[in-house]
Parts: structure tokens; C-alpha cells; sequence
């Protein structure tokens, strides 16, 4: 029996989160308030019947799996393929900063054109070729799992998805939040989108 549901799920908040620096490949973990959120977020996927947890290697996500993992007392697999763009040059600095250290690359990245890859980095395509063959791998497994799912992160949730809809609701994909797809017959449908109902106090970022 093939998955019917997956819940992609963003990591929790991380310092270069609140500072709106890129991340990309750089092993930048939770700060406090992403660890709380991703506690939030495991107690309430408690009652969830989720079988599976896939998860992006890089520290932030990977945290975020692990804590929910211990809570739904399931094992975390890692997966190279669900990890965040790799922002090359622009890694550590501000959109800003990065207009300014590097005018030409930026406008480039800046036309959304998929196939251009930023330097020492990844286009947008690259990103979706792997992450449409991780999703292909996840969801037609046969190991009993009905729902699963599979924490990363925004920019390569979002490029995935708009590979996948013509359409995405205008909606901030916050620091744990959730975006549940189902599949119907032969299709996948977007059945809530970059929801945060574990959340009280704490925020996330949008980057």
C-alpha cells in the first residue's frame, strides 16, 4: 500500500532566522525558541497517526525531526535530497548584503530564470529534480506506511510545490509549520496549506 498523505513540515526558528540571513547548506542549529516550537509541534502531531518521518540532514532540520521522532517515538530518516537549496556565495548574509557583495549574481537569482545556479550553488531545477525524486522514492514505498511525514525547509518546499500546483495559496510557510498533501485517484491535493495551529506565542520567519 502506496503513502495517501504527507505532511511537509518546516524546521523550527534558527538565529539566522530572526537576522533573515540565508542558510542554504550551513549547519546553523535551533535557537530557543525553535526548540520550543518544535516541542509544541510534537505534542501536537501526538494524536496524528503519521508512520514514517523523513528529514533533511542539515542540523536545523534534522533537530526539529529528532524531537518530534522522540515524541511519536519514531525513527528519523535522514534523506540528502530533502535538503535546503544551496546558496553558495549568498550563505550567511542578508538579500541585501548579497545585492550589494554580489550585483550581477543577485539580479540573476533575482529573475526567478530555474536553470540559474547561484555561485557554488544550486539553481532552483536542481532543487526539484531531487526533491521530486526523493518524493517519487517516499511516497510509492510499499512498507505499509499510509502517512508520512517530511521535515525541511522553505525555499526548497516552496520550489518543489510550485513544480507540482499552478497554484499556492499566498501564505508565509513559518517555522514549523505544516503543509498536509493527500492524494486523490491519481492526483495530489493540497489539503491545508503552511498551517501553525501548535503555536501560541513564539513565531517564525519566513526565510
Amino acid at each position: 500500500m502506496s503513502v495517501e498523505k504527507v505532511h511537509i513540515i518546516r524546521h523550527g526558528q534558527t538565529g539566522f532566522n530572526t537576522e533573515r540571513r540565508l542558510q542554504g547548506a550551513l549547519p546553523v542549529p535551533l535557537n530557543d525558541c525553535g526548540r520550543q516550537q518544535s516541542r509544541l509541534l510534537a505534542q501536537y502531531l501526538r494524536s496524528w497517526s503519521i508512520d514514517a518521518i523523513y528529514t533533511s540532514p542539515r542540523t536545523r532540520a534534522k533537530e526539529t525531526a529528532q524531537i518530534i521522532g522522540g515524541h511519536l517515538d519514531k525513527t528519523v530518516y535522514e534523506d540528502e535530497r530533502l535538503a535546503e537549496i544551496a546558496f553558495g556565495d549568498f550563505e550567511g548574509h542578508t538579500f541585501a548584503e548579497v545585492a550589494k557583495l554580489y550585483p550581477v549574481a543577485y539580479e540573476k537569482w533575482e529573475s526567478g530564470y530555474r536553470r540559474y545556479r547561484v555561485p557554488g550553488g544550486e539553481s532552483r531545477l536542481d532543487v526539484q529534480l531531487r526533491m521530486q525524486a526523493a518524493w517519487d522514492e517516499i511516497t510509492s514505498a510499499n512498507d505499509g506506511s499510509t502517512t508520512v511525514a517530511i521535515v525541511g525547509h522553505s525555499s526548497a518546499m516552496m520550489i518543489f510545490l510550485a513544480s507540482l500546483f499552478a497554484f499556492l495559496p499566498p501564505k508565509p510557510v513559518l517555522n514549523t509549520s505544516i503543509t498536509t498533501l493527500a492524494r486523490y485517484q491519481d492526483i495530489w491535493r493540497i489539503q491545508s496549506f503552511a498551517e501553525t495551529p501548535h503555536l501560541a506565542e513564539t513565531s517564525g520567519s519566513s526565510l
